[in-house]
Protein backbone atom coordinates (compact mmCIF):
# COMPACT_ATOMS: atom_id res chain seq x y z
CA UNK A 1 0.00 0.00 0.00
CA UNK A 2 1.17 3.65 -0.90
CA UNK A 3 0.64 4.66 2.66
CA UNK A 4 2.81 1.51 4.48
CA UNK A 5 6.19 3.55 3.35
CA UNK A 6 8.80 1.27 4.64
CA UNK A 7 12.77 2.92 5.49
CA UNK A 8 14.99 2.26 2.70
CA UNK A 9 16.79 -1.20 3.86
CA UNK A 10 20.83 -0.49 4.37
CA UNK A 11 23.65 -2.27 3.28
CA UNK A 12 25.99 -2.73 6.66
CA UNK A 13 29.17 -1.55 6.31
CA UNK A 14 32.41 -2.26 8.65
CA UNK A 15 33.46 0.28 11.08
CA UNK A 16 37.29 0.58 11.86
CA UNK A 17 38.84 4.08 12.60
CA UNK A 18 37.04 6.83 15.17
CA UNK A 19 36.96 10.13 13.71
CA UNK A 20 35.21 13.09 15.35
CA UNK A 21 32.45 11.85 17.92
CA UNK A 22 34.33 9.84 20.69
CA UNK A 23 31.76 8.29 22.95
CA UNK A 24 33.45 8.25 26.97
CA UNK A 25 35.43 11.32 25.37
CA UNK A 26 33.73 14.42 23.77
CA UNK A 27 30.80 12.87 22.94
CA UNK A 28 29.22 15.76 23.90
CA UNK A 29 31.49 18.47 21.83
CA UNK A 30 33.30 16.58 19.23
CA UNK A 31 36.06 18.10 16.57
CA UNK A 32 33.59 18.70 13.65
CA UNK A 33 33.82 16.19 10.77
CA UNK A 34 35.67 17.56 7.71
CA UNK A 35 32.32 16.75 5.25
CA UNK A 36 30.08 19.11 8.23
CA UNK A 37 29.29 22.22 7.09
CA UNK A 38 28.60 25.67 8.29
CA UNK A 39 25.76 25.62 11.11
CA UNK A 40 22.14 26.32 10.32
CA UNK A 41 21.54 23.47 8.20
CA UNK A 42 19.04 20.99 8.34
CA UNK A 43 19.26 17.91 10.58
CA UNK A 44 20.56 14.51 9.61
CA UNK A 45 18.19 11.49 9.00
CA UNK A 46 18.41 8.16 10.34
CA UNK A 47 17.37 5.29 8.81
CA UNK A 48 16.71 2.10 11.36
CA UNK A 49 18.84 -0.90 11.06
CA UNK A 50 16.51 -2.79 13.63
CA UNK A 51 17.54 -3.44 17.42
CA UNK A 52 21.03 -4.90 18.45
CA UNK A 53 19.53 -6.82 21.78
CA UNK A 54 16.58 -9.42 21.63
CA UNK A 55 14.44 -8.39 25.11
CA UNK A 56 12.40 -11.54 24.56
CA UNK A 57 15.89 -13.53 24.30
CA UNK A 58 16.23 -16.11 27.32
CA UNK A 59 19.98 -16.80 27.13
CA UNK A 60 21.12 -13.35 27.96
CA UNK A 61 22.99 -12.89 31.31
CA UNK A 62 20.98 -10.55 33.14
CA UNK A 63 17.55 -10.21 31.79
CA UNK A 64 15.11 -10.01 34.86
CA UNK A 65 12.22 -8.50 33.31
CA UNK A 66 12.08 -8.83 29.56
CA UNK A 67 12.82 -4.53 28.55
CA UNK A 68 16.20 -2.45 28.42
CA UNK A 69 17.03 1.24 28.12
CA UNK A 70 19.15 4.13 28.06
CA UNK A 71 22.37 2.69 25.87
CA UNK A 72 25.63 4.32 26.56
CA UNK A 73 28.25 3.79 23.84
CA UNK A 74 31.78 3.35 24.46
CA UNK A 75 35.09 3.67 22.20
CA UNK A 76 36.38 0.62 24.27
CA UNK A 77 39.68 0.39 21.73
CA UNK A 78 40.75 3.77 22.00
CA UNK A 79 41.01 3.89 26.21
CA UNK A 80 41.41 0.70 27.39
CA UNK A 81 44.23 -2.18 27.28
CA UNK A 82 43.21 -5.48 25.75
CA UNK A 83 39.31 -4.18 25.62
CA UNK A 84 36.67 -7.30 24.99
CA UNK A 85 35.95 -5.49 21.75
CA UNK A 86 36.69 -2.00 19.89
CA UNK A 87 33.18 -0.95 20.85
CA UNK A 88 31.15 -1.27 24.31
CA UNK A 89 27.27 -0.53 24.66
CA UNK A 90 26.34 -0.33 28.76
CA UNK A 91 22.10 -0.85 28.64
CA UNK A 92 19.90 -1.69 31.51
CA UNK A 93 16.83 -3.51 32.84
CA UNK A 94 13.89 -0.81 33.93
CA UNK A 95 12.70 -1.94 36.68
CA UNK A 96 13.37 -3.65 39.79
CA UNK A 97 15.88 -4.71 40.04
CA UNK A 98 17.98 -3.38 37.14
CA UNK A 99 21.30 -3.47 37.23
CA UNK A 100 23.73 -2.49 34.06
CA UNK A 101 24.62 -4.71 31.25
CA UNK A 102 27.51 -5.11 28.78
CA UNK A 103 27.84 -5.66 25.44
CA UNK A 104 30.58 -5.42 23.23
CA UNK A 105 31.68 -5.43 19.27
CA UNK A 106 34.27 -5.12 16.65
CA UNK A 107 31.98 -2.71 14.99
CA UNK A 108 28.92 -0.72 15.67
CA UNK A 109 26.87 -2.06 12.93
CA UNK A 110 27.55 -5.48 15.26
CA UNK A 111 27.06 -8.28 15.92
CA UNK A 112 27.14 -7.65 19.43
CA UNK A 113 28.73 -10.07 22.32
CA UNK A 114 26.99 -9.91 26.12
CA UNK A 115 29.37 -9.61 28.15
CA UNK A 116 28.43 -12.51 30.46
CA UNK A 117 29.47 -11.17 34.05
CA UNK A 118 26.31 -9.12 33.82
CA UNK A 119 25.26 -6.68 35.60
CA UNK A 120 28.89 -4.92 35.91
CA UNK A 121 26.68 -3.07 38.53
CA UNK A 122 23.88 -4.42 40.40
CA UNK A 123 21.02 -2.88 42.87
CA UNK A 124 23.12 -3.99 46.17
CA UNK A 125 26.76 -2.51 46.66
CA UNK A 126 28.00 -4.38 50.02
CA UNK A 127 28.20 -2.00 52.83
CA UNK A 128 27.47 0.78 50.97
CA UNK A 129 23.97 0.66 49.13
CA UNK A 130 20.86 -1.80 48.66
CA UNK A 131 17.74 0.18 46.40
CA UNK A 132 15.24 -1.73 44.59
CA UNK A 133 16.63 -0.69 41.23
CA UNK A 134 19.76 0.75 39.46
CA UNK A 135 19.41 2.15 36.12
CA UNK A 136 20.31 4.50 33.00
CA UNK A 137 24.12 4.17 32.82
CA UNK A 138 26.29 6.75 31.24
CA UNK A 139 30.02 6.44 30.44
CA UNK A 140 32.82 9.16 30.12
CA UNK A 141 36.72 8.84 30.15
CA UNK A 142 38.07 11.01 32.03
CA UNK A 143 42.17 11.35 30.69
CA UNK A 144 42.85 13.09 33.65
CA UNK A 145 42.59 10.25 36.10
CA UNK A 146 43.19 7.72 32.79
CA UNK A 147 39.81 5.91 33.82
CA UNK A 148 35.98 5.56 32.76
CA UNK A 149 33.48 7.08 35.45
CA UNK A 150 29.97 5.37 34.84
CA UNK A 151 27.35 7.45 36.26
CA UNK A 152 23.73 5.88 36.66
CA UNK A 153 20.75 6.28 39.02
CA UNK A 154 19.38 4.24 41.57
CA UNK A 155 16.97 4.62 43.06
CA UNK A 156 15.36 7.29 41.36
CA UNK A 157 16.23 10.15 43.65
CA UNK A 158 19.56 9.47 42.98
CA UNK A 159 22.62 9.73 40.50
CA UNK A 160 25.46 7.78 41.39
CA UNK A 161 28.96 7.15 39.50
CA UNK A 162 31.46 4.49 39.95
CA UNK A 163 34.82 4.50 38.10
CA UNK A 164 37.10 1.79 36.46
CA UNK A 165 39.98 1.10 34.52
CA UNK A 166 39.18 -1.56 32.40
CA UNK A 167 35.06 -1.38 31.83
CA UNK A 168 33.98 -4.30 33.60
CA UNK A 169 35.28 -3.76 37.22
CA UNK A 170 33.85 -0.72 39.18
CA UNK A 171 34.83 0.75 42.39
CA UNK A 172 32.05 2.67 43.92
CA UNK A 173 32.62 6.66 43.57
CA UNK A 174 30.03 8.63 45.35
CA UNK A 175 26.35 10.23 44.74
CA UNK A 176 26.31 12.69 42.06
CA UNK A 177 23.45 14.50 42.21
CA UNK A 178 20.26 13.76 44.28
CA UNK A 179 16.74 15.66 44.64
CA UNK A 180 17.84 17.03 47.58
CA UNK A 181 20.36 19.23 45.78
CA UNK A 182 18.09 20.36 43.31
CA UNK A 183 15.36 21.42 45.91
CA UNK A 184 18.39 23.52 47.50
CA UNK A 185 19.27 24.88 43.94
CA UNK A 186 15.60 25.89 42.77
CA UNK A 187 13.82 26.95 46.10
CA UNK A 188 9.95 26.46 45.43
CA UNK A 189 10.20 23.30 43.44
CA UNK A 190 10.44 19.78 44.99
CA UNK A 191 12.23 17.61 43.27
CA UNK A 192 10.84 13.32 43.39
CA UNK A 193 13.20 12.15 40.98
CA UNK A 194 17.16 12.77 39.43
CA UNK A 195 18.24 9.93 37.02
CA UNK A 196 19.13 9.29 33.28
CA UNK A 197 21.78 11.22 32.96
CA UNK A 198 23.89 11.94 30.32
CA UNK A 199 27.57 13.24 31.26
CA UNK A 200 29.78 15.21 29.18
CA UNK A 201 33.07 17.22 28.28
CA UNK A 202 32.10 21.14 28.72
CA UNK A 203 32.08 22.70 25.33
CA UNK A 204 33.23 25.99 27.02
CA UNK A 205 37.12 25.18 27.38
CA UNK A 206 36.85 28.97 28.77
CA UNK A 207 35.17 27.73 31.96
CA UNK A 208 36.19 25.99 34.92
CA UNK A 209 34.05 23.65 34.92
CA UNK A 210 35.47 20.58 33.06
CA UNK A 211 32.27 18.48 32.81
CA UNK A 212 28.63 18.89 31.82
CA UNK A 213 25.56 16.65 32.93
CA UNK A 214 21.76 16.78 31.54
CA UNK A 215 20.00 14.42 33.48
CA UNK A 216 16.00 14.38 34.52
CA UNK A 217 14.10 15.87 37.17
CA UNK A 218 10.86 14.75 38.01
CA UNK A 219 9.11 17.48 40.40
CA UNK A 220 5.89 17.12 42.76
CA UNK A 221 3.60 18.14 39.79
CA UNK A 222 4.66 14.75 37.62
CA UNK A 223 5.83 16.50 34.43
CA UNK A 224 9.65 15.74 34.02
CA UNK A 225 12.10 18.47 33.20
CA UNK A 226 15.82 18.13 31.71
CA UNK A 227 17.81 19.85 34.34
CA UNK A 228 21.84 20.98 33.99
CA UNK A 229 24.52 20.34 36.30
CA UNK A 230 28.44 21.21 36.29
CA UNK A 231 31.54 19.59 37.71
CA UNK A 232 35.61 20.47 37.98
CA UNK A 233 36.35 16.61 37.99
CA UNK A 234 33.10 14.43 37.96
CA UNK A 235 32.93 13.86 41.34
CA UNK A 236 31.30 16.67 43.07
CA UNK A 237 28.32 18.74 40.83
CA UNK A 238 26.34 21.91 41.19
CA UNK A 239 22.91 21.96 39.99
CA UNK A 240 21.65 25.01 37.88
CA UNK A 241 18.87 27.30 39.37
CA UNK A 242 16.77 26.19 36.66
CA UNK A 243 15.70 23.57 33.91
CA UNK A 244 17.45 23.95 30.68
CA UNK A 245 14.35 21.91 28.72
CA UNK A 246 11.22 22.42 29.67
CA UNK A 247 8.17 20.31 27.53
CA UNK A 248 6.16 22.20 25.83
CA UNK A 249 2.95 21.84 23.35
CA UNK A 250 5.39 20.04 20.83
CA UNK A 251 6.99 17.64 23.50
CA UNK A 252 3.81 16.66 25.36
CA UNK A 253 4.21 16.08 29.31
CA UNK A 254 7.77 14.99 29.80
CA UNK A 255 11.39 15.28 28.43
CA UNK A 256 13.64 13.26 29.42
CA UNK A 257 17.37 11.18 28.67
CA UNK A 258 18.81 14.13 27.14
CA UNK A 259 22.81 14.05 25.63
CA UNK A 260 24.74 16.69 24.28
CA UNK A 261 25.41 17.05 20.69
CA UNK A 262 27.40 19.20 17.73
CA UNK A 263 26.11 18.96 14.12
CA UNK A 264 27.82 20.93 11.38
CA UNK A 265 29.04 23.50 13.94
CA UNK A 266 26.04 23.20 16.25
CA UNK A 267 25.54 22.02 19.29
CA UNK A 268 22.02 20.18 20.06
CA UNK A 269 20.49 19.18 22.77
CA UNK A 270 19.00 15.73 22.12
CA UNK A 271 16.27 13.91 23.94
CA UNK A 272 13.32 11.66 24.07
CA UNK A 273 9.28 13.09 24.73
CA UNK A 274 5.79 12.21 25.65
CA UNK A 275 5.93 11.93 22.03
CA UNK A 276 7.75 9.49 21.41
CA UNK A 277 9.94 11.41 18.71
CA UNK A 278 13.77 12.31 19.42
CA UNK A 279 13.97 15.74 19.45
CA UNK A 280 17.08 18.15 19.17
CA UNK A 281 17.20 22.13 20.52
CA UNK A 282 19.89 24.22 19.18
CA UNK A 283 22.43 25.53 22.13
CA UNK A 284 24.79 28.06 22.45
CA UNK A 285 28.47 26.42 23.76
CA UNK A 286 27.75 28.23 26.89
CA UNK A 287 24.47 26.17 27.39
CA UNK A 288 22.43 29.11 28.54
CA UNK A 289 20.79 30.04 24.80
CA UNK A 290 18.04 27.12 24.05
CA UNK A 291 15.94 26.85 21.01
CA UNK A 292 13.23 25.59 19.94
CA UNK A 293 12.48 21.58 19.59
CA UNK A 294 12.77 20.10 15.68
CA UNK A 295 12.37 16.49 15.16
CA UNK A 296 15.69 14.55 14.50
CA UNK A 297 14.61 10.59 14.55
CA UNK A 298 10.32 9.96 14.69
CA UNK A 299 9.93 6.11 14.93
CA UNK A 300 7.76 3.98 13.00
CA UNK A 301 3.98 4.17 14.66
CA UNK A 302 3.62 0.35 14.49
CA UNK A 303 5.77 -2.50 16.83
CA UNK A 304 8.58 -2.86 17.43
CA UNK A 305 9.28 0.47 17.51
CA UNK A 306 5.50 1.44 18.39
CA UNK A 307 6.31 5.49 18.13
CA UNK A 308 8.45 5.91 20.66
CA UNK A 309 12.36 6.43 20.76
CA UNK A 310 14.35 7.98 23.46
CA UNK A 311 17.83 7.93 24.92
CA UNK A 312 19.64 9.15 21.84
CA UNK A 313 23.06 8.74 21.98
CA UNK A 314 25.19 9.87 18.28
CA UNK A 315 28.57 8.65 16.94
CA UNK A 316 30.58 9.02 14.02
CA UNK A 317 32.70 6.03 13.26
CA UNK A 318 34.82 5.56 10.33
CA UNK A 319 32.77 8.37 8.20
CA UNK A 320 28.93 6.75 9.28
CA UNK A 321 26.79 9.02 11.82
CA UNK A 322 25.50 6.58 13.84
CA UNK A 323 22.29 6.79 16.41
CA UNK A 324 22.14 4.16 19.00
CA UNK A 325 18.87 4.37 21.16
CA UNK A 326 16.01 2.99 23.18
CA UNK A 327 12.70 1.78 21.58
CA UNK A 328 9.47 0.22 21.66
CA UNK A 329 6.46 1.48 23.92
CA UNK A 330 7.50 1.40 27.84
CA UNK A 331 8.13 -1.75 29.53
CA UNK A 332 8.57 -3.45 26.36
CA UNK A 333 11.76 -1.42 24.93
CA UNK A 334 14.90 -2.70 23.81
CA UNK A 335 18.17 -1.07 22.21
CA UNK A 336 18.60 0.15 18.31
CA UNK A 337 20.88 1.08 16.03
CA UNK A 338 20.23 3.91 13.04
CA UNK A 339 22.86 5.03 10.19
CA UNK A 340 22.42 8.74 8.83
CA UNK A 341 20.33 7.53 5.75
CA UNK A 342 20.71 10.50 2.58
CA UNK A 343 18.08 8.95 1.37
CA UNK A 344 16.02 8.18 4.36
CA UNK A 345 12.15 9.07 5.45
CA UNK A 346 12.82 11.65 8.27
CA UNK A 347 8.97 11.07 9.52
CA UNK A 348 7.09 7.74 8.21
CA UNK A 349 3.99 9.56 8.84
CA UNK A 350 3.86 12.41 6.53
CA UNK A 351 5.52 11.03 3.48
CA UNK A 352 3.35 13.15 1.09
CA UNK A 353 3.52 16.77 1.63
CA UNK A 354 2.13 17.71 -1.73
CA UNK A 355 -1.09 15.96 -0.96
CA UNK A 356 -1.44 15.00 2.85
CA UNK A 357 -4.89 14.27 2.59
CA UNK A 358 -5.35 12.44 -0.73
CA UNK A 359 -7.61 15.08 -1.73
CA UNK A 360 -6.69 14.30 -5.23
CA UNK A 361 -6.83 11.11 -4.94
CA UNK A 362 -8.83 8.70 -2.74
CA UNK A 363 -9.29 5.13 -2.15
CA UNK A 364 -12.30 2.72 -2.24
CA UNK A 365 -15.10 3.76 0.28
CA UNK A 366 -13.75 7.19 0.57
CA UNK A 367 -17.22 9.95 1.01
CA UNK A 368 -16.64 13.70 -0.09
CA UNK A 369 -20.04 14.08 2.33
CA UNK A 370 -21.39 16.75 -0.43
CA UNK A 371 -24.54 15.64 -1.54
CA UNK A 372 -28.36 16.05 0.09
CA UNK A 373 -28.06 12.75 2.52
CA UNK A 374 -25.71 9.58 3.33
CA UNK A 375 -24.80 6.88 0.99
CA UNK A 376 -26.88 3.76 3.06
CA UNK A 377 -25.27 1.49 0.47
CA UNK A 378 -21.76 2.31 1.56
CA UNK A 379 -22.82 3.29 5.14
CA UNK A 380 -24.65 0.00 5.27
CA UNK A 381 -24.03 -0.81 8.70
CA UNK A 382 -25.96 0.05 11.59
CA UNK A 383 -25.67 -0.27 14.99
CA UNK A 384 -28.73 1.29 17.12
CA UNK A 385 -30.29 3.18 13.96
CA UNK A 386 -33.24 3.67 15.46
CA UNK A 387 -31.17 6.61 17.36
CA UNK A 388 -29.75 8.30 14.52
CA UNK A 389 -30.24 12.16 14.33
CA UNK A 390 -27.66 12.44 12.10
CA UNK A 391 -27.82 14.38 8.72
CA UNK A 392 -25.92 15.76 5.47
CA UNK A 393 -26.12 19.06 5.21
CA UNK A 394 -24.01 22.22 3.85
CA UNK A 395 -21.03 19.63 2.81
CA UNK A 396 -20.73 17.78 5.76
CA UNK A 397 -22.13 14.75 7.98
CA UNK A 398 -23.53 16.56 11.00
CA UNK A 399 -23.59 14.02 14.06
CA UNK A 400 -25.03 15.30 17.38
CA UNK A 401 -22.84 14.50 20.24
CA UNK A 402 -25.21 12.26 21.56
CA UNK A 403 -25.59 10.51 25.44
CA UNK A 404 -23.31 7.67 26.01
CA UNK A 405 -20.76 6.46 24.91
CA UNK A 406 -19.46 4.48 22.39
CA UNK A 407 -21.83 1.61 23.94
CA UNK A 408 -24.70 2.87 23.87
CA UNK A 409 -24.80 5.65 20.76
CA UNK A 410 -25.91 4.99 17.59
CA UNK A 411 -23.02 4.24 15.05
CA UNK A 412 -23.46 4.45 10.85
CA UNK A 413 -20.61 2.26 9.62
CA UNK A 414 -19.19 0.92 6.89
CA UNK A 415 -17.55 -2.58 6.30
CA UNK A 416 -13.36 -2.82 6.70
CA UNK A 417 -11.30 -2.93 3.47
CA UNK A 418 -9.57 -5.82 3.51
CA UNK A 419 -5.89 -5.47 5.40
CA UNK A 420 -3.67 -2.96 4.72
CA UNK A 421 -5.66 -0.11 5.26
CA UNK A 422 -6.15 3.73 6.20
CA UNK A 423 -8.68 6.47 6.72
CA UNK A 424 -8.83 10.10 7.70
CA UNK A 425 -11.70 12.20 8.43
CA UNK A 426 -11.56 15.91 8.94
CA UNK A 427 -13.87 16.89 11.78
CA UNK A 428 -15.09 20.60 13.18
CA UNK A 429 -16.53 20.31 16.99
CA UNK A 430 -15.42 22.89 19.48
CA UNK A 431 -15.58 20.13 22.89
CA UNK A 432 -15.96 22.89 25.98
CA UNK A 433 -17.27 20.23 28.38
CA UNK A 434 -15.95 17.28 29.91
CA UNK A 435 -16.89 13.90 27.66
CA UNK A 436 -17.94 15.90 24.48
CA UNK A 437 -16.29 14.04 22.16
CA UNK A 438 -15.97 12.52 17.67
CA UNK A 439 -13.86 10.66 16.04
CA UNK A 440 -13.36 7.51 14.45
CA UNK A 441 -13.85 3.96 15.46
CA UNK A 442 -13.15 0.95 14.22
CA UNK A 443 -15.40 -1.99 15.84
CA UNK A 444 -16.33 -5.72 16.40
CA UNK A 445 -18.49 -5.28 18.82
CA UNK A 446 -19.30 -2.84 21.82
CA UNK A 447 -16.97 -4.52 23.80
CA UNK A 448 -14.06 -4.41 21.03
CA UNK A 449 -13.14 -1.17 19.24
CA UNK A 450 -10.89 1.41 18.66
CA UNK A 451 -11.16 4.72 18.42
CA UNK A 452 -9.65 8.36 18.00
CA UNK A 453 -10.99 11.64 19.31
CA UNK A 454 -11.09 14.87 19.86
CA UNK A 455 -12.43 15.65 23.21
CA UNK A 456 -12.39 18.07 26.31
CA UNK A 457 -11.32 17.11 29.87
CA UNK A 458 -10.21 19.51 32.79
CA UNK A 459 -6.62 20.16 31.18
CA UNK A 460 -8.82 21.37 27.80
CA UNK A 461 -8.96 19.81 24.46
CA UNK A 462 -7.48 16.15 24.37
CA UNK A 463 -6.51 13.84 21.71
CA UNK A 464 -7.21 10.18 22.70
CA UNK A 465 -6.60 6.62 21.05
CA UNK A 466 -8.65 4.16 23.57
CA UNK A 467 -8.47 0.41 22.93
CA UNK A 468 -11.71 -1.13 23.97
CA UNK A 469 -10.85 -5.34 24.37
CA UNK A 470 -13.16 -7.48 25.89
CA UNK A 471 -15.85 -4.72 27.29
CA UNK A 472 -12.28 -2.59 29.02
CA UNK A 473 -10.40 0.45 27.93
CA UNK A 474 -6.66 0.26 27.71
CA UNK A 475 -5.90 3.15 29.92
CA UNK A 476 -2.42 4.06 31.53
CA UNK A 477 -2.73 7.48 33.44
CA UNK A 478 0.41 7.51 35.00
CA UNK A 479 2.33 7.77 31.63
CA UNK A 480 -0.69 9.15 29.29
CA UNK A 481 0.84 7.32 26.65
CA UNK A 482 -2.88 7.08 24.49
CA UNK A 483 -3.49 10.82 25.21
CA UNK A 484 -2.23 14.13 24.61
CA UNK A 485 -3.52 17.67 25.22
CA UNK A 486 -4.29 19.61 22.06
CA UNK A 487 -1.24 22.30 21.22
CA UNK A 488 -2.60 26.05 22.16
CA UNK A 489 -3.05 26.83 18.74
CA UNK A 490 -5.49 24.20 18.24
CA UNK A 491 -8.13 25.09 16.25
CA UNK A 492 -12.23 23.62 16.13
CA UNK A 493 -11.26 21.50 13.14
CA UNK A 494 -8.79 18.60 13.34
CA UNK A 495 -7.54 15.42 11.40
CA UNK A 496 -7.65 12.41 12.63
CA UNK A 497 -6.69 9.07 10.96
CA UNK A 498 -6.36 5.06 11.46
CA UNK A 499 -3.79 2.93 10.02
CA UNK A 500 -4.14 -0.90 9.34
CA UNK A 501 -0.31 -2.00 9.27
CA UNK A 502 -1.47 -5.87 8.80
CA UNK A 503 -0.59 -6.73 12.25
CA UNK A 504 -1.25 -3.39 14.04
CA UNK A 505 -3.33 -0.59 13.73
CA UNK A 506 -2.34 2.85 14.96
CA UNK A 507 -3.81 6.53 15.35
CA UNK A 508 -2.53 9.73 14.02
CA UNK A 509 -4.05 13.26 14.38
CA UNK A 510 -3.37 16.96 12.67
CA UNK A 511 -4.10 20.27 14.06
CA UNK A 512 -2.99 21.62 10.78
CA UNK A 513 -4.12 19.39 8.10
CA UNK A 514 -0.59 18.56 6.93
CA UNK A 515 1.57 17.28 9.11
CA UNK A 516 0.54 14.12 11.43
CA UNK A 517 1.63 13.22 14.73
CA UNK A 518 1.55 9.65 16.18
CA UNK A 519 -1.32 9.04 19.28
CA UNK A 520 -0.94 6.84 21.57
CA UNK A 521 -0.19 2.93 21.46
CA UNK A 522 -0.79 0.20 18.53
CA UNK A 523 -3.56 -2.33 19.23
CA UNK A 524 -3.06 -5.94 17.77
CA UNK A 525 -5.56 -5.79 14.67
CA UNK A 526 -5.69 -9.80 14.40
CA UNK A 527 -7.36 -9.83 18.32
CA UNK A 528 -9.50 -6.68 17.71
CA UNK A 529 -10.66 -8.51 14.50
CA UNK A 530 -13.05 -5.67 13.49
CA UNK A 531 -15.65 -5.52 11.21
CA UNK A 532 -16.77 -1.79 10.30
CA UNK A 533 -15.39 1.63 10.37
CA UNK A 534 -17.03 4.92 10.71
CA UNK A 535 -17.67 8.10 12.59
CA UNK A 536 -19.10 8.90 16.26
CA UNK A 537 -20.15 11.62 18.36
CA UNK A 538 -21.14 11.27 22.08
CA UNK A 539 -21.21 13.44 25.40
CA UNK A 540 -21.12 10.92 28.14
CA UNK A 541 -24.13 12.23 30.63
CA UNK A 542 -27.30 13.33 29.29
CA UNK A 543 -26.74 16.67 31.01
CA UNK A 544 -23.71 17.40 29.21
CA UNK A 545 -24.56 20.33 26.70
CA UNK A 546 -25.42 18.64 23.46
CA UNK A 547 -22.89 19.91 20.35
CA UNK A 548 -23.15 18.95 16.48
CA UNK A 549 -19.67 17.27 14.70
CA UNK A 550 -19.55 18.10 11.51
CA UNK A 551 -17.89 15.70 9.39
CA UNK A 552 -16.66 17.11 6.08
CA UNK A 553 -15.50 14.15 4.52
CA UNK A 554 -14.18 10.39 5.42
CA UNK A 555 -10.82 9.09 2.83
CA UNK A 556 -9.68 5.84 2.54
CA UNK A 557 -5.42 6.23 1.73
CA UNK A 558 -5.73 4.67 -2.15
CA UNK A 559 -3.54 1.56 -2.96
CA UNK A 560 -1.03 1.19 -5.64
CA UNK A 561 -3.17 0.54 -7.96
CA UNK A 562 -5.63 3.36 -7.47
CA UNK A 563 -2.53 5.78 -7.10
CA UNK A 564 -1.86 4.71 -10.71
CA UNK A 565 -4.93 5.39 -12.06
CA UNK A 566 -5.12 8.78 -10.38
CA UNK A 567 -2.05 9.62 -12.08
Amino acid sequence: MAFLTARRALAGAALAVVAGLVPGVTHAAPVPHPSDGAPGTELPIFTSTGEIVDPFDASLPHNPNQEFIFPSVFHAGAHLENPLGEWYVYYAPHDDPGGINLMYADSLDGPWTQHEASPVVANRWEGIYDVPHVSSPDVVWNAAEQRMYLYFHGDNTVTRYATSTDGVTFAYGGEAVTTEMVDAAQPGRHATETSYARVFRNPDRSSAQRWGMLFMTNYDTNVRHINLAWSRDGREWQVEPEPIVTPGPVEGTNVSAADLWQWKGQHYIVYGATVGTILARPVDRTLTEVGEPEPLFVPEPAPPEAGRATSPQIVRADGTLHLVYEHGERSHTTIAHAVLDPDGVRDPLNTRPEDPMYAQCTGAGSDELDGSGLDRSLWSTAVRGDLDRSVVADGAWQIPTYPGNSTSAPLLLQPVPDAPWEVTTQVTLDPQVNFQQAGLIVRRDDANSVRIDISHVDAGKRFDFVWRNNGVDRNNAWTAEDSALAPPETGDTVWLRITHHGAWLTASYSIDGATFVNLGRAAPADQLAATDVGPFAYRGPAATPELTAAFDWIRFTPDEEELAACS
